[in-house]
């Protein structure tokens, strides 16, 4: 078995959660917890963590930040000779705040120097890239940079719209991915289709299968998620888990469940299964990567809440 490559975004995570409810606008007691982030990066040590190859190209600034991401990147498995650190540049990084039951009420990113992951950088990395047995990416990168990977990388690419604002940036070029994995906003933005009943919902996933995409796995948050491929449509929900400490990192962990189940071989059953219960580790964690996550952990999941 090769290895995945990652391009995307790493950044510096931090995180406030309140001790008791919010107050908009005042200063509000709880406990700030820091931790490395980025959407790409974040797939790439859950995939390290469950046992795969990864190497990740990415751009850190030549500051503190960077050096921890670098550093922290390399202790959790993943090979960062790809990844370039550029002088004078500020680091990626991310805060959000949640509230005392773990929910995100508001986030902010300074993601500046994503851009400057572009086109020329792309190319320089084509070698990595079209060598792995699949590609990763997040949305975070710029419609220059997309454009140029789907032009540049002949392996199947898999990627995280992260938001609606990046899905915006995306839609021009989704026909050129293999897999997909929005949330229901973010499936919206790249349809312009209501994803707000089942049959919308799958409407917009055909849309998206129409333009190219061999699979979509739709995140729904509490509702569990949706498939569609060439298989047909599967929904699956979890039964309740009270265990949920911070669900920043959720979604990147059920990306790289899906990525580990199809390294596998597994059925499109066994892969919605794996992609769930990744994204379980990850809320059960203070930190946006669980310290928890591996093939074990995830079958745990899958006997106790999803089957």
């Amino acid at each position: 078995m090769g290895y995945i490559a990652g391009i995307g975004g790493a950044n510096m995570d931090i995180h406030g959660r309140g001790d008791h409810p919010l107050i908009m606008r005042d200063s509000n007691p709880g406990t700030l917890h820091m931790s490395l982030g980025g959407v790409c990066r974040n797939i790439c040590e859950n995939l390290a963590r469950l046992g795969e190859e990864v190497r990740l190209v990415t751009v850190v600034g030549d500051d503190m930040h960077g050096r921890s991401i670098i550093e922290g990147c390399e202790r959790a498995g993943i090979d960062m000779r790809f990844t370039h650190m550029l002088p004078g540049e500020r680091s990626s990084s991310y805060i959000s705040i949640m509230d005392a039951d773990g929910d995100m009420l508001l986030a902010m990113s300074d993601m500046h120097i994503i851009k400057k992951l572009d086109a020329r950088l792309v190319d320089e990395s084509q070698e990595v890239l079209c060598s792995a047995d699949l590609v990763v990416c997040d949305g975070n990168l710029s419609a220059r940079t997309l454009e140029r990977l789907t032009q540049v990388c002949t392996r199947p690419l898999y990627v995280d719209p992260v938001s609606t604002a990046w899905a915006k940036e995306l839609k021009p070029f989704i026909g050129f991915f293999d897999t997909v994995k929005p949330n229901r906003m973010e499936l919206e933005a790249l349809t312009d289709c209501p994803a707000d009943t089942p049959a919308r919902l799958e409407l917009a996933c055909d849309i998206l299968r129409g333009k190219g995409v061999r699979r979509v796995f739709v995140s729904l948050g509490r509702e569990g998620m949706f498939y569609k491929g060439p298989e047909g449509a599967i929904r699956r929900v979890s039964r309740p888990f009270d265990g949920m400490v911070n669900a920043t990192g959720a979604g990147d962990a059920a990306m790289a469940g899906i990525v580990y189940a199809t390294r596998r071989g597994y059925d499109a059953e066994q892969t919605v299964l794996c992609a769930m219960a990744a994204g379980m580790v990850a809320i059960a964690s203070p930190d946006t990567i669980s310290s928890g996550m591996n093939p074990a952990a995830l079958k745990t999941m899958i006997k106790e809440y999803l089957i």
